[in-house]
């Protein structure tokens, strides 16, 4: 891509405000907003962030080689010899010239977002999973992890940044990929990292309180999810929850295909339970009757999601339902662990109420008269306060023993967090606080009786915890199994 190409591409997206006289690059080798990883040749393009406006550090990676600048502040002093364009967003030209960069590989695959509170990552692994077994070869990104086909990475967002992104598209088709599916987050959407993708199938989950602390309302943060919708052409499907009270509405502006799913009459995509217990579900989905390895109620939505969006993908009904009654669980959600002595260790990555509520319904639904069940959780730093008290006080009433640990505490006193989610409590003094997430779940170890059920939610499939600015190692995996070996805990189902 040529400086010329690049501002061209802005001007096509009605970016630009003014440009500089000067010629620029021949080649621009490199997009980022990063100053850090800037390279010679690279052009940088400065965004406003929450904590950091890019403007600032210009200088520096002019200093490291940038060739280039994109910015929005018309104040702004870049040298004279250096070519540059003032734009209306920094964060949508950031998109556009990433794609631009990597010769927009999203148009060589067939694109699947997904976006919702909840259900994400299950309903992305599901199509996932679908698509390769029916001969697709296809790309995920999303929480847990990103595999382009030549590589399988940890996630370090569940929506990369736009150049990442891009970058990760392009490895897609490079490694053979036809097909890439992609949770959509609603940060990514209003930071328009998405802006450059078209999508040829968009799923919404469901819509909860979440992220408020980002977003402010729980209205700002249903039109970023809606963005998504707004943005599909004619060609597109929009597949949308119809028993969640946002999803008509979230596909109102679409000039997309709608088909919606769920257990309401007027579902085109229609499923009812006709067994749910901990060994997986057997419903009624779209006519036929299939058992799943997958638990819960809210998986049966995530089934119904995956089997739209494959349907809508072109497959065939049958292969569709075959391939998802095998599929299995993604790492940390709903994950089952179970004792010699009958005791099963549930890992979910439940963060927020509605999450949690479900899977604690859940397993109160399928266990045994005499069976108690604990709930070990947290609340993460820095994040929507609101939550806590909310979790407190639906693990106080659907859990006869709960565990109030530490989750992510980042820059908060852990202890202070632990006082918000028993504000939640009507009896407090019943849940037992332990801070250190090792001890809380050696506590529930060594406490529950045969055959109990307890419940590790919050982190999943997450590997670290952050303390302050430190990013310490921990595996509630590999401390379930630790904890649980005296009970004759093995593997995982």
């Amino acid at each position: 891509m040529t400086w010329k190409e690049a501002v061209r591409r802005l001007a096509a997206h009605d970016l630009v405000r003014a440009q500089s006289a000067a010629e620029g690059p021949s080649v621009i080798t490199q997009v980022t907003h990063d100053s850090r990883r800037i390279k010679p040749g690279g052009c940088f393009v400065a965004v406003r962030g929450r904590h950091t406006d890019g403007h600032q550090y210009v200088a520096s990676a002019l200093s490291q080689g940038a060739a280039a600048v994109v910015c929005e502040r018309p104040d702004l002093q870049v040298p004279d010899p250096v070519p540059h364009v003032l734009v209306r967003n920094g964060r949508r030209a950031l998109a556009q010239l990433s794609a631009a960069l990597q010769n927009d590989p999203g148009e060589e695959l067939h694109m699947t977002g997904i976006t919702g509170t909840n259900g994400k990552t299950t309903t992305g692994t599901l199509v996932h999973h679908v698509l390769r077994q029916t001969g697709t070869t296809a790309g995920l990104l999303g929480t847990v992890a990103y595999t382009t086909g030549i590589d399988s990475r940890s996630a370090t967002l569940t929506t990369p940044e736009a150049p990442m992104l891009q970058y990760l598209l392009r490895e897609m088709v490079s490694g053979g990929c036809t097909a890439c599916v992609m949770e959509v987050s609603s940060h990514a959407l209003s930071q328009h990292r998405v802006d450059a993708v078209r999508f040829d199938v968009a799923v919404f989950t469901n819509l909860m309180d979440d992220h408020l602390d980002y977003h402010g309302t729980k209205g700002r943060y249903f039109q970023a999810k809606k963005r998504l919708f707004d943005t599909l052409d004619s060609k597109a499907v929009a597949i949308y929850n119809i028993d969640d009270a946002a999803g008509k509405r979230i596909v109102t502006d679409t000039s997309a295909r709608r088909c919606s799913y769920g257990q309401d009459a007027d579902a085109q995509v229609r499923f009812t339970l006709i067994e749910d217990s901990l060994k997986g579900l057997r419903m009624k989905l779209d006519g036929a009757r299939y058992s799943f390895r997958l638990a819960g109620t809210f998986n049966a939505y995530n089934l119904a999601a995956a089997y739209a969006a494959a349907r809508a993908a072109g497959l065939s009904r049958a292969p569709v339902l075959e391939a998802l009654a095998e599929a299995p669980l993604p790492a940390g959600r709903f994950e089952q662990f179970h004792c010699a002595d009958g005791t099963t260790v549930v890992l979910d990555f439940a963060h927020t109420p509605d999450a949690l509520e479900q899977v604690l319904d859940a397993l109160r639904r399928s266990r045994g008269d005499d069976v108690m069940l604990w709930c070990i959780f947290g609340c993460g730093g820095d994040r929507d306060k609101a939550k806590r008290p909310a979790m407190g006080a639906i693990a106080e009433r659907l859990a006869e023993r709960v565990i109030v640990t530490s989750d992510n505490p980042r820059s908060e006193d852990p202890d202070r967090i632990t006082q918000d989610i028993l504000g939640g409590m009507r009896r407090p003094e019943a849940a037992h606080c332990i801070s250190d997430r090792r001890h809380a779940i050696d506590h529930a170890a060594t406490g529950c009786a045969a055959g109990d059920i307890v419940l590790v939610a919050g982190k999943g499939h997450e590997s670290t915890q952050t303390i302050g600015e430190a990013v310490v190692p921990l595996s509630d995996r590999e401390e379930i199994f630790r904890a649980f070996a005296h009970r004759g805990l093995t593997e995982a189902d």
